[in-house]
């Protein structure tokens, strides 16, 4: 299988043309229709001529983990697995970056890739996102490559590679379309206590060949501080964030609300609701970033009741 790499003159049209990622419901299509404007792609694969559909539709394809693994990384084989030197097919290293650092193969090296390690999520117009978690860190997060890929008629395309790193259990990775662009959005969620809960959104722009992470929100959040107005009384705060995806950006609506915390002395009036705020901010893309239209709620309300 033959692979090509686009080089600087692709490159600068990328900028335009790219983006990534979320949990939100998969969007299966079997067929992808030419005439849109798709994201132009940092690499190439030809792959066996496929049927094209009726209407000059090129067909989605589906690739296994070796498939796709050998697409991105050039020197990957199913019998060997990867190395710790690889580089992807932008000429990246596949393992040095400062995401990565402190990760361990507990399988050596060269180590077999296990398919239970690679993660495929499917997204819209054929979309792939694809987590290969090979490396282990001290505090039970997994990582590895992240990459942004479809395949459809007679060719495979690479739209982004990166890294990334995160707990295995309650992390989802998604392809998300975002007007012309596409983006990958991975979904982590940590809870060492009940009462210090944060579900995040990380959202990965592709640009240059790179996934690049443009912004973080909190989906969910929790936390109990001390009341500021009812003294010796806890209050608790719980976040919810609507996400919508659209042309020009990301609409985030935004609820927080607020209960005193149940006190066992009967004398004291606790567990009671004080207040709920919701507001609306707007991540628009600029360049490599997303730009938030103003703080997230949770800073301008914590700790005021």
């Amino acid at each position: 299988m033959s692979i090509v790499r686009f080089g600087s003159v692709v490159g600068l049209g990328l900028a335009a043309a790219l983006t990534g990622c979320g949990s939100y419901p998969e969007q299966p299509h079997g067929e992808l229709q030419t005439r849109k404007q798709n994201p132009i792609p940092v690499c190439t694969a030809q792959l066996p001529p496929a049927r094209r559909a009726a209407g000059d539709r090129a067909a989605v394809r589906t690739l296994d983990a070796d498939q796709w693994l050998g697409i991105v990384v050039p020197s990957y084989s199913e019998e060997r697995g990867m190395g710790p030197t690889d580089v992807d097919c932008t000429g990246h290293y596949v393992f040095a970056n400062e995401t990565l650092r402190g990760g361990i193969s507990k399988s050596g090296w060269p180590r077999k890739i296990d398919p239970d390690e690679v993660e495929i999520r499917s997204g819209p117009e054929g979309l792939r996102a694809i987590w290969v978690r090979v490396l282990k860190f001290e505090n039970g997060d997994e990582g590895g490559l992240v990459a942004l890929v479809r395949a459809a008629g007679d060719r495979a395309d690479v739209y982004g590679v990166g890294s990334f790193r995160a707990p295995a259990k309650g992390t989802k990775l998604s392809p998300v379309r975002l007007g012309n662009d596409n983006l990958v959005v991975a979904e982590t969620k940590s809870c060492p206590d009940p009462d210090d809960c944060r579900q995040r959104a990380h959202f990965y722009l592709a640009r240059r060949g790179r996934l690049i992470e443009a912004a973080s929100v909190d989906l969910e959040r929790t936390a109990v501080v001390p009341s500021v107005t009812e003294r010796g009384l806890y209050a608790r705060y719980m976040l919810r964030t609507d996400v919508s995806y659209k042309p020009n950006g990301i609409q985030l609506l935004e609820q927080v609300r607020v209960k005193i915390v149940k006190y066992e002395d009967g004398n004291r009036d606790s567990d009671r609701e004080l207040r709920r705020v919701e507001f609306q901010r707007f991540l628009r893309v600029e360049r490599d970033t997303l730009f938030s239209s103003n703080d997230p709620l949770w800073e301008r309300v914590v700790g005021q009741d």
